[in-house]
């Protein structure tokens, strides 16, 4: 008798698409969102106005989308830092992975100014090799172009 194994990382993808169906997460915008293409995705950064434009008019992760996206920094309310945000310019409001993307460079962004690099979470997320590992694995891949800012 002969076993056939699934890869572990396909068996994760599954796992975590199961997961996201049963939620109701889908990479498909809800017709709420489709109503509001080019949402804003907004970070307050604790720094100060001109040290925020400056860095977003620097090379880092938001200049490499700068043809794709429209970016606005203001104060942030009662004078807890700045607002850094940002959306797709494409009328359509972008696609899912692009949306994703843009999060991480906030995120990125954000992560720089206020720390000086990009923290992240230890490595590897379990070094656990069954399923619960895999799985664990899989959803850190994803975590930082998804979620709240």
């Amino acid at each position: 008798m002969s076993r056939v194994l699934a890869e572990p990382t396909t068996w994760a993808d599954r796992v975590v698409g199961t997961v996201r169906g049963l939620v109701g997460f889908t990479d498909q915008p809800t017709s709420e969102e489709a109503a509001r293409p080019g949402r804003w995705l907004v970070v307050t950064v604790y720094r100060q106005r001109d040290d925020v434009r400056t860095h977003v008019d620097a090379p880092g992760p938001l200049s490499r989308m700068r043809d794709e996206i429209e970016v606005t920094v203001r104060p942030a309310p009662g004078d807890k830092g700045t607002e850094l945000g940002a959306r797709p310019t494409a009328s359509d409001g972008g696609s899912a992975d692009l949306r994703r993307a843009l999060r991480a460079a906030l995120r990125e962004t954000k992560s720089i100014l206020e720390c000086g690099e990009v923290v992240e979470p230890s490595r590897p997320g379990s070094s656990h090799p069954g399923p619960a590992g895999q799985v664990l694995r899989a959803v850190t891949a994803r975590a930082w172009g998804e979620g709240r800012l």
